[in-house]
């Protein structure tokens, strides 16, 4: 029988319902003022809660200081091409079917086979008079050989090239779908810090408002491949610019409760056969860290010059500045070499500040968002939410005092986090792949005085954690309470998980009026009336079929408040049957090996200096490359630990 204490349900009763809001928007009226523009600097697989934000000056300064950073913000699918396609989509990963970052079940081609290309963050903002502009990386897959399919609604975009995106002193660049050309002898961020400042120059002369999206590569691993071994293919941690490779001697992972623990408190799949971690891999993946801090550091010089330059041109005070990163990243926690993919907050809980018009300053706010709402919310202070469609998943986050009066609010209590896979791959480790399945559903409530993760696994197995709460705490999740936790508790949870594991709408920024359509329920606390013991008793529990390594809605029956799902949505894909396993990856041939040796790469680049002439250094990029199409997620590239 389980059972939760006295103290916790006595102390949850007593939470009440933060009202709703007023369905009235009062965003300014002063319709001849220029609408605010908007900067989105957007890092790879940076971490928040192993602190990494600390040892970056300009974002303390600029954003930090100045802004307000929100401590629960989280990516719903922990890794990069399917995260990012959620936030560009504001829908979650089992609506835009990209659950992987290579084929067949993600990457740019089928970004837009599915056509979610044709109905995007980019097109909502261009219809709504914005100037829209990326520079970086979009998602896996832009390659050198697709270059002239730029993707649609980019005014201006200068996109990262595969197969080099994930070498740092090998930039690859496609500039509005015109012929690649490579920096020789420079350090990719140093050139994204160049374009951005270019780009902000440039946008400085424009009428309209602007929309910019700087995205650098750092601080993701590197991808390695040796020219003389073909079989030599791996990932390492991430090369710092030449300046910044002697830093932080001295610092290690941060040691918590969860740091290569000597009992195991993650009990599910694959995490029951973990070992703990010998001297020898923690002191590499105290190198690991040192290297992600060390490559950060050229992303914090861009943040400064994008704030001077913002400031130079009188911009700052009406641009809105965000700040975050498409998944969070692990080192140790719970015995896990270095990467992504978990369920684990280390892999979830990402970076977001935000300093604008109307934001408070110096602040710090624990209010609850995902990805899926920063498309909602860019529309929201654009004035131009008439531009999203009706079956956008998220909501605007309420950042604002005009925008806690809008009627499209997202969920500020509840969201699902969720992923597919056969194998569970690391980074920077001999073994980049082990076996067991890594297809999970996880709850993630959080009110005013609590805080639960709770999870079904593809094998049956279940987690509940108790992350935050009055009378027990457990924010490093080493504590699997689900066995002793009651079944009328778990029966509220698993309700949750049953309704937002397929949510489309306003069934994932509502998913207690989908259980209650004719009540007033809006929270845990609320739920937990005994009245409704029976009914939630009754409901069908959460569970897959078996185990499969994409996303397959029949294998997850079952389904509840299909009806309320009704909501117009786009193409789905069909399930392929028979997927490639993610860990079996061939030896290239050496004519593959030579055609990427094509683009030389320096062992150490020259200094950059952001007021040089950078694209003087641009070189063609040779026809043999882009005229050959290679799959290059065949040899491992794109796998979740290369």
């Amino acid at each position: 029988m389980r059972f939760l204490s006295l103290a916790i349900i006595a102390s949850l009763s007593l939470i009440e319902l933060v009202q709703g809001q007023s369905s009235q928007h009062v965003l300014s009226s002063a319709t001849e003022k220029k609408r605010p523009n908007i900067l989105f600097i957007f890092t790879d697989d940076q971490d928040y809660r192993m602190d990494s934000l600390s040892y970056m000056p300009n974002v303390q300064k600029y954003l930090v200081d100045q802004g307000t950073t929100y401590t629960n913000h989280y990516a719903t699918v922990s890794v990069c091409c399917p995260s990012r396609v959620s936030l560009l989509r504001g829908q979650f990963a089992h609506n835009t079917n990209i659950t992987h970052v290579m084929e067949p079940y993600g990457g740019y081609d089928r970004f837009n086979a599915l056509g979610l290309g044709e109905d995007y963050l980019p097109l909502w903002l261009q219809a709504a008079g914005y100037s829209t502009n990326y520079i970086g990386k979009l998602m896996n897959g832009v390659s050198v050989h697709n270059w002239e399919t730029a993707p649609k609604g980019w005014d201006y975009q200068d996109q990262l090239l595969d197969p080099y995106t994930y070498v740092y002193n090998t930039p690859v660049f496609s500039k509005d779908g015109q012929s690649p050309v490579f920096y020789e002898n420079s350090y990719q961020t140093d050139i994204i810090h160049g374009k951005a400042k270019a780009a902000l120059k440039k946008l400085n002369n424009t009428e309209e408002p602007f929309f910019l999206w700087v995205s650098p590569m750092a601080p993701h691993g590197q991808f390695v491949i040796n020219p003389n071994d073909p079989k030599d293919i791996t990932s390492e941690p991430p090369i710092p610019a030449q300046r910044h490779k002697n830093l932080f001697q001295d610092v290690k992972v941060p040691r918590t409760a969860n740091f290569n623990p000597d009992v195991q408190g993650k009990t599910a799949s694959y995490f029951n056969d973990l070992p703990k971690l010998d001297e020898n891999q923690t002191d590499f993946l105290d190198h690991t860290y040192r290297s992600r801090l060390r490559a950060l550091q050229a992303v914090d010089e861009m943040v400064g010059t994008l704030f001077q330059q913002l400031e130079e041109q009188g911009q700052l005070e009406d641009t809105y500045i965000f700040y975050s990163a498409d998944n969070g990243y692990h080192l140790g926690q719970h015995r896990t070499p270095a990467g992504k993919t978990t369920n684990m907050e280390e892999d979830i809980n990402v970076p977001l500040i935000i300093r604008g018009p109307g934001i408070a300053k110096g602040a710090v706010s624990d209010l609850v968002s995902t990805h899926e709402s920063l498309a909602p919310t860019f529309l929201a202070l654009a004035n131009a939410e008439d531009k999203l469609p009706s079956w956008i998943d998220g909501g605007v986050i309420p950042i604002t005092s005009a925008l806690k009066q809008h009627p499209l609010q997202a969920s500020t209590e509840t969201f699902s986090v969720e992923f597919w896979s056969d194998v569970v791959a690391w980074e920077n480790s001999e073994t980049l792949f082990s076996p067991g399945a890594n297809t999970y559903k996880t709850l993630r409530i959080v009110g005013p005085n609590y805080d639960y993760s709770y999870a079904v696994w593809c094998t049956g197995e279940h987690e509940l954690f108790d992350i935050k709460h009055l009378s027990q705490n457990d924010p490093y999740q080493t504590q699997n309470i689900y066995k002793q936790a009651t079944d009328r508790f778990i029966n509220r949870l698993d309700a949750l998980l049953l309704v937002l594991k397929s949510c489309k709408a306003e069934s994932c920024r509502n998913p207690w009026k989908i259980l209650h359509e004719q009540d007033k329920i809006g929270s845990l606390p609320q739920a937990l009336s005994k009245d409704l013991d029976d009914f939630y008793a009754t409901l069908p529990k959460v569970k897959y079929d078996h185990c499969t390594g994409y996303y397959d809605y029949e294998n997850e029956a079952p389904h509840f408040g299909d009806t309320a799902l009704a909501a117009e949505s786009p193409k789905q894909a069909t399930v392929v049957n028979n997927p490639r396993k993610s860990q079996q990856r061939e030896v290239p041939p050496q004519n593959i090996v030579d055609l990427f040796s094509l683009i030389p790469v320096p062992e150490e680049t020259g200094e950059f200096m952001v007021d040089d002439d950078f694209e003087s250094r641009a070189r063609p990029v040779p026809e043999e490359l882009k005229e050959t199409i290679v799959d290059w997620s065949k040899y491992g590239f794109y796998s979740f630990g290369s």
